[in-house]
């Protein structure tokens, strides 16, 4: 399972995490001084505190599947329809010789 931010899964919280902390955009406040998350190399903090996020769960392979799903209900009529063009240009060809 991953962890869902937007509509991107990401495998591990710490990329999520990432992903989520370095969109944040730095605040100064009323007496100039400048707020932004800071990395330390293994936590992210803002104004002093150490960030943490929880995310909702998610599966890497929902949006494969959901495509995979969609193209072999979409193959059957495009099939069907290319059966019908073949037939009917066959038909015509036919029509034409004979003529």
């Amino acid at each position: 399972m991953g962890h869902l931010v937007g509509r991107i899964c990401y495998e591990k919280a710490e990329e999520a995490t990432n992903a989520v902390m370095t969109q944040v955009v730095p605040t100064i406040d009323k007496d100039g001084v400048l707020h932004h998350p800071v990395f330390d190399g293994t936590t992210w903090k803002y104004n002093e505190q150490v960030v943490i996020l929880t995310f909702p769960l998610c599966d890497s392979q929902e949006y494969y599947n959901q495509g995979k799903q969609i193209g072999q209900t979409l193959l059957l009529p495009f099939i069907g329809l290319l059966i019908v063009v073949i037939v009917l240009k066959t038909i015509k060809t036919v029509e034409k010789e004979n003529e």
